[in-house]
């Protein structure tokens, strides 16, 4: 039985004010809503746009947390089937070899590319995301000069990079989430794209498990996670790689990079290479 909101009932407030009070906005409705998001009103940064998306008419009380001196905008969201909607708005993705798409897309024309229809949905990562795209631009680059026989996905997401190296080199790749929505996406992904003998995608928590161990080390890790994750996690990670092994680390800003860096430093890891794609930064490692 689902338990999702019919489309009529859903409401939506939305607001325009500087980034600190809308990042504070956020926190408090942030029990009352179903969703809130945010995005640049004007160019210079100076002025954000907080929408808020209700299950049903908020009450008065909710709404009476906003300041008097807001203008805000507030009524039913109109229907439409908005995860096709959202769809549509993701246009294709070709980063080297490979071209990722939603199902609304066409294949890519040229045999010679990966292709992979990866739909919006549940988990996170269509291929968009800079973290995501400077993965596949450096699976790309290591396929050129590297053939891994055990690789890991940590932290898959919707499993487009697990599925991506599965397509490259052909062989199996095991993918892992904290996540169990992330889970059943990578493997519905790997069966939309007839790649399920080759994808297997366990619920874990970083490294901590016997499946996990069991299949390691790896000659290819790939970890788009978050900074600090990637730096408590470092000892595990480098422990899990392969002496001749390579490591792809994503997500983290480049404020952050030094900071992650330092940490596999530490176990023996060296930059190779940089992917940098507006503030995110992608490292390759190895010893």
């Amino acid at each position: 039985m689902s338990t999702q909101p019919n489309a009529a009932d859903l409401w939506q407030l939305s607001v325009t004010l500087p980034l600190p009070q809308a990042q504070d906005l956020e926190l408090l409705f942030e029990d009352h809503a179903l969703t809130t998001s945010l995005t640049e009103a004007v160019s210079d940064g100076s002025l954000w746009q907080l929408d808020i998306l209700f299950a049903e008419e908020p009450m008065d009380w909710v709404v009476a947390q906003i300041p008097n001196d807001l203008k805000i905008t507030l009524g039913p969201l109109e229907q439409k089937d908005w995860v096709t909607e959202s769809q549509k708005q993701l246009p294709p993705v070709q980063a080297g070899r490979f071209y990722i798409h939603g199902s609304h897309d066409p294949k890519h024309k040229a045999i010679s590319m990966h292709d992979l229809t990866i739909d919006a949905g549940r988990a996170f990562g269509t291929g968009l995301h800079e973290t995501t795209y400077g993965c596949l631009n450096a699976l790309h680059d290591i396929h050129k000069y590297q053939n891994p026989q055990r690789i890991l996905d940590l932290g898959c997401g919707s499993g487009v990079l697990a599925l991506a190296a599965a397509k490259a080199w052909g062989r199996p790749v095991l993918a892992s989430d904290i996540d169990p929505d992330a889970v059943a996406v990578t493997n519905e992904n790997a069966q939309k794209n007839g790649l399920r003998p080759l994808i297997r995608a366990i619920e874990a928590t970083g490294l901590n498990d016997r499946v996990l161990q069991k299949n390691g080390p790896y000659d290819l890790l790939i970890a788009n996670i978050l900074a600090w994750p990637l730096v408590k996690l470092a000892p595990s990670i480098s422990g899990a790689l392969a002496d001749n092994g390579t490591l792809i680390l994503s997500g983290l800003l480049g404020k952050q990079e030094n900071m992650v860096r330092n940490a596999y430093r530490l176990h023996g890891l060296s930059l190779k290479r940089r992917y940098i794609f507006n503030e995110w930064h992608t490292l390759v490692l190895s010893r």
